[in-house]
């Protein structure tokens, strides 16, 4: 889940890269008082102003975006070159669309180590999840989940890419649940090259 700026931090790198708050303000075209809003949360950094801050502080965004609170490690890591065509993503909400994703959330029993994610292919679009929908993932369940549940992986290639998959769990393998429903098998898990991330306890489509 999102939490606070990490201010210290970032001011730590401005020092290190030389750079002023004013500096970084002028790669939006705004003055230094917006970035002293970031830092203190009276505004939430966007990935706009995200990808300023890494451009100016030449840092990966993807350190930008977890040390900002805008989103947890897996979200954040998913945005650096190693994590390719994954079938969800941590969302990264901003603003009103924050609110409304943690209320439904909430309305669906989120709790700690349940986050919401959205779906990006069609892996399990035969049991219901298309592109699009939002899905409510409990990372504390991972190491418990039933053969049948729906999970998301993390999956490790040779060369060094990696990508979070959606699939039904049937052990020892995960599978794809194509849109006529018939299972393919995909990976098997190892814990360590395919390693398990968390469980789906929830979905929904926003109309």
């Amino acid at each position: 889940m999102p939490t606070e700026i990490d201010d210290k931090w970032f001011k730590a790198q401005q020092k290190r890269a030389g750079v002023t708050a004013e500096d970084i303000a002028q790669r939006m075209g705004r003055d230094r008082s917006t970035v002293s809003h970031i830092y203190t949360g009276r505004i939430r950094m966007s990935m706009d102003w995200a990808q300023a801050f890494a451009d100016t502080l030449g840092v990966p965004l993807a350190t930008i975006v977890e040390k900002a609170g805008i989103a947890g490690p897996a979200a954040a890591r998913q945005l650096s070159p190693g994590f390719i065509d994954s079938d969800a993503v941590e969302w990264i909400p901003e603003g009103r669309e924050d609110r409304m994703l943690q209320g439904v959330a909430e309305a669906f029993g989120s709790r700690s180590g349940a986050v919401p994610w959205m779906v990006k292919s069609n892996a399990m679009a035969g049991a219901g999840l298309l592109p699009g929908d939002f899905m409510l993932v409990d990372t504390h369940q991972a190491e418990r989940v039933k053969a049948g549940d729906t999970v998301v992986a993390q999956v490790y290639a040779r060369n060094g890419t990696a990508k979070m998959v959606l699939r039904r769990w049937m052990p020892p393998v995960l599978l794809t649940v194509s849109r006529s429903g018939d299972l393919s098998e995909v990976h098997v898990v190892d814990n360590e090259n395919v390693v398990i991330w968390g469980k789906v306890v929830a979905s929904w489509r926003v109309l």
